[in-house]
């Protein structure tokens, strides 16, 4: 068996991923590294840092570049050993290991690969799409149904959710920066409550300029449901998130000044709606290449999943609308 200590050299990292002493650590929902190899063996040396079982991360591992994962892993606090694959029979097999759960609900670091073979990393693909989001983005309460009262990391996975079923019909690679709760003016707070809550919000997370070391060929964004919960009926409040808004995706822009900025929303609440498409439109007009894309409220006769969260046939509607959009803007064929 060779034992691999990880960095870029050995494995393909996309995502927003950080290269340590101890390894790769996969910070983001979809965050992942691939590699590939004659191997018939391959397990891995993995920490993770839950302080509640219920909130533990999550790992799928893909072979083969199959759509769903061959096992899923529980990331348990601590150093643990966690096998792929264990038979004497070596064949040609692409590995990928990709975290399903968010950068708030636990950390994944990989400290190393053993294998009965060589090693190498895979090829990035020549599409690249960056997905800005919250719970809806992150695929939160995916696995769960309505009926739950309490979310658990269980019910997430991002690969469920309609970003990256996208990403995957286009032969993208999908990039995240997705937080649950997360807004531009608040949090999403209760309907007693009447300040916003704003200890962590998108522009602040999302670092421009610094997450990324490449650029997208398109950047996503769906936000404003839980900034809903504060803005309510009050157009003061929504005067204010829409300057915030605004100014966010400038900043996305003079970054990034010739990637296109799809701005979508409308799956779990309509209030913002005018709000968010007098966005892109202001930004279009000063130059920027924005566009904006009004989704279907979700349909409860597709289900609900935990929190009244979209299900897994509402992603895959949402996936086939926003799809052909994007195909449309960056003039791409499936």
């Amino acid at each position: 068996m060779q034992k691999y200590k990880l960095g870029k050299h050995e494995v393909r990292v996309c995502g927003k991923a950080v290269e340590t002493d101890a390894g790769i650590e996969l910070v983001h929902s979809a965050s992942f590294i691939e590699f590939y190899g004659e191997i018939g063996k391959v397990s891995m040396k993995i920490s993770g840092n839950a302080d509640e079982s219920d909130f533990a991360a999550y790992v799928g591992v893909f072979l083969n570049e199959g759509d769903t994962p061959e096992t899923v892993w529980k990331i348990q606090d601590g150093l643990h050993h966690y096998e792929i694959c264990w038979t004497s029979e070596k064949k040609n097999t692409v590995v990928k290991v990709m975290k399903l759960t968010e950068m708030q609900y636990g950390a994944v670091q990989i400290h190393s690969v053993d294998t009965d073979g060589n090693i190498k990393p895979t090829e990035p693909k020549e599409r690249k799409l960056l997905f800005i989001g919250d719970s809806i983005t992150a695929g939160y309460g995916v696995n769960g149904e309505q009926s739950d009262t309490v979310f658990t990391t269980k019910t997430e996975d991002v690969t469920k959710a309609y970003p990256y079923l996208i990403a995957k019909e286009v032969s993208a690679d999908p990039w995240y920066v997705c937080w649950s709760g997360g807004g531009i003016i608040s949090r999403w707070i209760p309907p007693e409550t009447e300040l916003p809550l704003t200890d962590i919000l998108m522009p602040e997370l999302f670092e421009t300029g610094k997450d990324l070391d490449f650029v997208p060929g398109l950047i996503s964004i769906n936000l404003g449901t839980n900034d809903a919960s504060y803005t309510r009926d009050d157009e003061g409040r929504k005067e204010k998130f829409g300057a915030r808004y605004l100014a966010f995706v400038r900043r996305i822009s003079e970054v990034y000044p010739d990637t296109p900025i799809l701005l979508q929303y409308g799956l779990m609440e309509r209030t913002l709606l005018p709000a968010i498409q007098t966005v892109a439109e202001e930004c279009s007009r000063q130059g920027v290449k924005c566009y904006f894309l009004e989704l279907p409220l979700m349909n409860k006769n597709d289900g609900m999943g935990t929190g009244d969260h979209p299900s897994v046939m509402t992603h895959k509607k949402t996936a086939h609308i926003l799809k052909e959009k994007i195909l449309e803007i960056m003039d791409w064929k499936e």
